[in-house]
């Protein structure tokens, strides 16, 4: 088998059908010895900027010389994405031999693809011997495959309405399956929340005796700035002994001001349990070096592109205030793709606020909303749109039209950019 096949294989074990629980992931991992026992975890849930806290804390953790894992979902290009040690990819082949040691038990268990591959990840990070295992939730946190992991620490980011049909249709249900990443007395970093949904949390936290450390009462930034090229402000956490001025990142959009200024708190927090110094010099740099593609990622410019992994309506809200914030330009054209189970309604009547041309279309993923559901709600919006029956016809057709001092931007689905990514990529190298 080599790794083409591997990916066919495991990608045809999504699980449309089956029944999210655990039992089958725990079989497996008992079988094998039980690798995420065996490594020290941060675990991330949220409902948006789990991504980018990870690859902010994989970056400073990796600029204090530690060894550093990091398992995402999902990937925008390439399955092994998701995969990084010391903020490199792992390679093919290191995934294709541990799926083929274990191939066996896979078929035995039933394992499904997003379990496979958390699996993967527990193993491979405890072979690699790293330091810290930054492992990104999936889907919730109760019955997502990662909560096996023997976390040290957990994060959550933020709760808003997303997945509402498996996590519930209110912020504390959601809350409390987010929640569900909580381990006995293992410490909780909470981000910036909402009431209701903080509320659930500190219940949860409580009935399992987990100290809470809150962003919001001990973290202040000040002097925030955004341009195309990231962000700039000023943190200060006094019982941290922080208070460092004029710090530079390389992720652009306002909303990395509060994922980045997360991920120095719980390294900070991480320092104290681990008895290292949070070094303001390395932190910087590693601030500047963050790997995190398909956020407000500019691909090109004479018409500026870029592309925002927006897919919920708080993220496509976010996008808005980005856009109207930082980009100056004549016409903006939208390239739309969105899920099926997503509030459709809502993100495009929010983006519709500052587009001036859609261009709607349906990606590759199973669980793409039809050209002709997107249809309907741009209709209402009154805003001029043409159709294509893919990603990359739409992207096109978006370049045919835009003129040098228009900004297109492709949204809607991480499934959508990146599709336009992959093309974008190939011709640049062929």
């Amino acid at each position: 088998m080599n790794y083409k096949e591997f990916l066919k294989e495991i990608f045809a074990k999504t699980a449309t059908d089956r029944k999210i629980e655990l039992t089958r992931i725990k079989k497996f991992l008992d079988e094998i010895g039980n690798p995420e026992k065996k490594i020290q975890g941060i675990h991330v849930a949220g409902t948006n900027g789990k991504g980018s806290t990870c690859a902010a804390i994989e970056s400073i953790l990796h600029s204090h010389d530690f060894t550093v894992g990091l398992n995402t979902s999902p990937h925008l290009v390439d399955y092994k994405e998701r995969f990084r040690i010391n903020k490199e990819e792992v390679e093919p082949e290191d995934l294709l031999a541990l799926y083929l040691k274990r191939k066996h038990t896979h078929e035995k268990y039933d394992t499904t693809y997003f379990e496979i591959s958390t699996a993967i990840a527990f193993e491979l990070f405890h072979k690699k011997n790293v330091d810290f295992s930054i492992m990104e939730v999936g889907l919730g946190g109760r019955l997502d495959a990662s909560v096996l992991l023997n976390a040290v620490i957990t994060v959550i980011t933020n709760i808003e309405y997303d997945h509402t049909k498996s996590l519930g249709k209110t912020l504390p249900k959601i809350a409390l399956e987010k929640a569900g990443i909580l381990k006995s007395e293992i410490p909780l970093v909470l981000g910036a929340t909402r009431s209701s949904a903080r509320k659930a949390i500190l219940q949860r936290a409580k009935s399992l005796a987990c100290p809470v450390i809150e962003y919001n009462k001990i973290v202040t930034v000040s002097h925030e700035r955004y341009d195309e090229n990231g962000i700039y402000y000023d943190i200060s956490i006094p019982s941290y002994n922080i208070s460092w001025q004029h710090l530079y990142c390389n992720l652009a959009g306002a909303h990395q001001v509060g994922n980045t200024a997360l991920a120095i708190f719980v390294c900070a927090v991480l320092s104290k349990m681990y008895g290292f110094k949070l070094d303001e010099d390395k932190t910087r740099k590693a601030l500047h070096t963050i790997v995190w593609n398909g956020r407000l990622q500019r691909i090109a410019q004479n018409p500026t592109i870029i592309l925002d992994g927006a897919h919920n309506p708080a993220g496509m809200r976010q996008l808005v205030q980005n856009i109207k914030s930082i980009y100056k330009y004549k016409r903006l054209i939208v390239v739309l793709g969105i899920l099926y189970d997503k509030n459709i309604q809502k993100m495009v009547s929010t983006i519709s606020e500052i587009a001036d041309i859609f261009v709607i279309s349906k990606s590759q993923s199973h669980r793409a909303a039809a050209v002709e559901t997107l249809e309907k709600e741009v209709q209402k919006t009154g805003i001029k749109y043409y159709k294509e029956p893919d990603s990359i016809s739409a992207f096109e057709h978006a370049k045919k039209i835009a003129d040098k001092e228009d900004l297109i931007c492709v949204s809607g689905s991480l499934y959508t950019i990146g599709e336009v990514l992959a093309y974008h990529q190939k011709k640049l190298s062929d």
